[in-house]
């Protein structure tokens, strides 16, 4: 019997049953035995009377605002201009509804539950971090969805006065609902950091609001200009222009790569890294938490390469080279970027963690897969290197076989030349990683030394030419100075067609040698050293149940040296009784 539903439990399908099978009864399972938390989440704001009082507010007052547009448009416009009018003045004001409230409404699920003192009752439970995470998602995601649903018939006036088709509206609803999703998930992750709900939902909306304000105008205002250019059915500078392009736009793969997989793709993969986040921060410092984090990185890396090498093989470019740099600019940051959040990995696996490996009998890939800081960063390094190593190849071979490419032995070596210097920096940004959070005693530090040395290393090559006063146009010394800095890579490539092309070369293999090199030395530093912690640590446990097991030893004989004098009358008494007799 379900405890939350009430209705009569079921036995799950073997292992052996078909897809439809298991996916029949896990629909089953998710009816009859719905999230616990979830259900909690539901009931206490059923009780909330100000709930229907605030929806209803919000969509008359929307509802008030669209007539008002339409009633003034209405004296001067044609039906499909002012159709068209209210559907990017309702979606736009939905968008900024959806994006600000979500992350602040999950911002206030975990962080309360900390401030309120109920945190410790949620874990008392039993439930695992990812029901937990996933209850708490859903009680968010259902409270936002209600400001979507009682928004739509409001949303669909647009669609009575023409200009717009019944699938725009409804392509258009559909994001509201993902970017509803990454919102929740943003907003959860925070609050799963944080002890207090008012820090979370501040520090929520403070991020939210420039984010949401740049993707409105970038990702819609900008990206309606590209699209105008590809699709001219669509209106340039509209920020809501994915519906419009999903109806008007031909269908062929471009339209499936640009307007389905990129989308839903840049929806759902940063959802589920703040999923991911969240589950690792509401899990125990001894338990398993970078296993879901490394598959999210296993997962993006192809992705993204994928996304950077298609419209550079794809679109006839004739300098190659400028896509490929901005390519890896971008893998590069992102890779960087996984540098600091695996900095919060373990040092290595705990002996709690050890124990459930020797008991499920884990593979040597689940292993590798589960905590400790070195192998967790080589992963990174090793999967970015070989992105970046792709488009490399992609690359070269554009350059080589493209008929839009005249110079192409120059285009090969500009490619060739950023590639092998962006690779060696990041093996020394890898292995000074690794190196600085074996040495550090938190993350927090580690981070924060780690940013400190991307900026002297980047900037501080061209602060000490600057005060030398070397930095001039041609000057072999700037190239000298400035060579260690990464930037000196964007150089290099503008000076291969130039006079200054030998020396330009000769410091760049040297100093990416020197970044390799010392790359290899802190990654073999950091890993005698997180051997060397494991070891201590594992050798004070050691001594520590020795420890223990002699003052039970103690304990144990002194409890037994009380006993035998206890009975030591009781059998003087004895001994007495049977003399006499």
């Amino acid at each position: 019997m379900s405890a939350q539903t009430g209705t009569p439990s079921f036995v799950p399908s073997p292992p052996s049953s078909r897809a439809v099978d298991l996916a029949r009864t896990s629909l089953r399972r998710v009816r009859n035995n719905p999230n616990p938390i979830w259900i909690r989440e539901l009931r206490q704001a059923a009780r909330l009377g100000r709930t229907p009082i605030i929806l209803m507010t919000i969509t008359a007052l929307v509802a008030l605002l669209m007539t008002a547009i339409g009633g003034i448009m209405s004296v001067a416009a044609s039906p499909s201009t002012i159709g068209i009018t209210l559907f990017h003045t309702f979606f736009s004001l939905a968008f900024f509804v959806v994006t600000l409230l979500g992350p602040a409404l999950a911002a206030n699920s975990v962080a309360s539950e900390r401030e309120g003192r109920t945190w410790e009752a949620v874990i008392l439970t039993g439930l695992p971090p990812k029901t937990i995470a996933r209850g708490k998602f859903l009680s968010a995601f259902t409270n936002i969805s209600m400001y979507i649903v009682m928004l739509a018939p409001v949303g669909a006036l647009s669609f009575l006065f023409g200009g717009v088709t019944a699938l725009e509206v409804v392509v258009a609803f559909f994001f509201l609902f993902l970017f509803a999703l990454l919102g929740v998930a943003f907003g959860l992750a925070i609050s799963s950091a944080l002890a207090s709900g008012r820090t979370a939902i501040l520090l929520s909306l403070l991020l939210a609001f420039p984010l949401t304000l740049v993707a409105y105008l970038g990702l819609g205002v900008g990206l309606s200009v590209a699209a105008n250019d590809a699709w001219p059915a669509v209106i340039g500078g509209a920020p809501v222009w994915l519906p419009t392009a999903y109806e008007r736009a031909p269908f062929s793969l471009e339209y499936i790569t640009f307007l389905v997989v990129i989308p839903i793709a840049g929806l759902t993969v940063p959802a589920w890294f703040f999923y991911e986040i969240t589950v690792a921060n509401l899990t125990s410092l001894t338990d398993d938490r970078a296993t879901g984090l490394k598959r999210w990185y296993v997962v993006m890396v192809p992705l993204l390469t994928a996304a950077i090498v298609i419209p550079v093989v794809t679109l006839g470019n004739g300098k190659p080279s400028g896509s490929i740099m901005v390519g890896v600019s971008i893998l590069f940051s992102f890779v960087v970027f996984a540098f600091f959040v695996f900095q919060g990995d373990a040092i290595g696996p705990s002996r709690r963690v050890l124990v459930h490996w020797e008991r499920k009998k884990a593979s040597q890939l689940t292993r590798f897969m589960g905590p400790g800081l070195v192998k967790t960063i080589f992963l990174v390094f090793v999967l970015g290197s070989v992105g970046i190593l792709v488009l490399a190849v992609a690359g070269v071979a554009v350059s080589l076989l493209s008929p839009h490419v005249t110079d192409r032995q120059l285009e090969a070596e500009r490619v060739v030349a950023f590639v092998e210097y962006a690779a060696t920096y990041l093996l020394f940004l890898g292995g000074f990683a690794a190196w600085i959070r074996t040495k550090a005693s938190t993350s927090g530090v580690a981070r924060v030394l780690l940013l400190v040395a991307i900026f002297l290393s980047a900037a501080g090559p061209w602060i000490v030419a600057a005060i030398a006063g070397v930095i001039s146009e041609g000057s072999d010394e700037a190239l000298i100075v400035a060579a260690p800095s990464p930037f000196f890579a964007f150089v290099l490539v503008g000076m291969l067609d130039k006079a200054q092309r030998g020396l330009a070369t000769i410091v760049g293999v040297i100093c990416s040698s020197a970044w390799a090199l010392i790359g290899l030395g802190l990654f073999a530093a950091a890993s005698v050293r997180a051997k060397r912690i494991i070891h201590e640590h594992f050798a004070m446990l050691s001594e520590s149940e020795k420890m223990l097991a002699q003052e039970d030893e103690e304990l144990q004989r002194m409890d037994l040296q009380q006993q035998n004098l206890d009975s030591a009358p009781e059998n003087a008494l004895v001994g007495q009784g049977e003399s006499g007799a």
